[in-house]
């Protein structure tokens, strides 16, 4: 329950964060000017900040992201100064309206390769050239793919409803299935879903087009959520085991210190684990992890699971004795020993025929066990580390009895 309210709020914090900017926006008349300049300028800021981030934990894509927003609103604030036309800010508006979303669909497909490498340099290339010819577009005669930005490619007449143009409307409605999909596929990253909400609020603001102050608002709301989403996603790296998706030991040792004055603790070790990735590799070896795990994940009595390291799992049960647990226990233990576990391997035959290749697979069902030791906190066992030491030599000795079973 409290982890499904975690990945609820997980998915859900990026819009709380636009809802929340769009408030604050509504009460821009009751704020001092010191406050509303110090708004104009936040953007900044927080792009800076987000920036660093990026740097530091490795994010290229929200750096880029990040970057281009910057170079967006510096763009709406400053050039129409420099140029003094109506037309060279119209200009900005359409590029603007068709860059936002063509380069976050664009960048959600760049896998994390780096800022300060080969391939950093190339995007920041794609970037930069974006930004000479495009340049060149509004200072040259040359005017041809400004006069595309507002071209109408379809027969369906949206200025009555919204001024962005019709082609941009098509890239919003394009990236933002994009990364729906993306969102639906990656569900352990929230990226896809920071990516989204700040298109849609993006799209929202470039409809309204009315208050320079909202894009201000709008736009440091979208550097505060892609924030957010480094720091959610860097966290989940560092206390979550990416192969079974369970905690890792970085997150037990929190919840050890997190325990009060009763519960007990379960050792866990998959049954002659080395000898099965030995006979059929290591692929296979993190199938059967990730099989057991998502069984030890469902355990009951209160438990939580957690990965420790190798073939070896951790279960805490809060508040709870050796006689409360060992029935959950052992309900754990058959549960994995009478689920089957598929092995399909291929023929050695080197023949191309579809027929031939997919009558040469061969598959066996093979069953897994694991034994379990099991302690608690008492007279003898004070501490966390004591208990667990406990338990690991009683999972010792769970082995000794032939495995495949529960030892106290």
């Amino acid at each position: 329950m409290k982890t499904t309210i975690k990945a609820a709020l997980s998915r859900t914090l990026p819009f709380i964060v636009m809802a929340a900017a769009y408030f604050l926006y509504t009460k821009i008349n009751k704020m001092s000017n010191p406050q509303v300049e110090a708004i104009g300028f936040s953007p900044y800021a927080i792009f800076f900040v987000g920036a660093v981030l990026s740097w530091k934990f490795n994010r290229s894509r929200e750096f880029y992201i990040l970057l281009i927003l910057a170079l967006c609103i510096a763009s709406m604030a400053y050039l129409p100064e420099i140029s003094g036309t109506a037309l060279r800010g119209g200009d900005i508006y359409s590029i603007i309206c068709m860059v936002i979303p063509l380069n976050i669909a664009l960048f959600s497909f760049f896998k994390e390769r780096g800022i300060i490498s080969l391939w950093g340099s190339l995007r920041m290339a794609l970037i930069l050239g974006q930004c000479l010819f495009l340049f060149w577009q509004m200072e040259s005669g040359e005017r041809e793919w400004l006069h595309l930005l507002n071209k109408e490619v379809v027969p369906v007449n949206l200025h009555a409803v919204t001024p962005i143009p019709q082609l941009s409307v098509i890239a919003f409605v394009i990236a933002f299935a994009i990364l729906l999909v993306r969102a639906i596929v990656h569900r352990s990253s929230s990226q896809e879903v920071s990516f989204i909400s700040v298109l849609l609020a993006i799209f929202y603001v470039l409809h309204e087009n009315n208050n320079p102050l909202l894009y201000s608002i709008i736009f440091a709301a979208s550097g505060i959520v892609f924030i957010t989403s480094i720091i959610q996603d860097s966290y989940s790296m560092a206390f979550s085991d990416e192969l079974t998706g369970l905690p890792s030991r970085r997150a037990l040792k929190q919840d050890m210190m997190k325990l009060g004055f009763n519960y007990a603790i379960a050792m866990l070790d998959i049954d002659f684990f080395k000898k099965f990735n030995d006979t059929y590799g290591h692929d296979t070896g993190d199938e059967v992890l990730r099989l057991v795990a998502s069984n030890i994940k469902e355990v009951t009595g209160g438990g939580r699971a957690f990965r420790y390291g190798g073939e070896e799992f951790t279960i805490l049960f809060p508040g709870k004795t050796i006689s409360d647990v060992l029935p959950h226990l052992e309900e754990l233990r058959e549960k994995i020993s009478k689920q089957p576990f598929t092995i399909r391997a291929k023929s050695k035959s080197k023949t191309k025929s579809p027929k031939r290749s997919s009558s040469a697979r061969t598959s066996k069902q093979i069953y897994i066990t694991v034994s379990i030791g099991v302690s608690q906190k008492n007279e003898k066992y004070k501490t966390t580390e004591t208990v667990m030491k406990s338990a690991d030599t009683a999972l010792y000795r769970a082995k000794k009895k032939g495995r495949n079973c529960v030892s106290k």
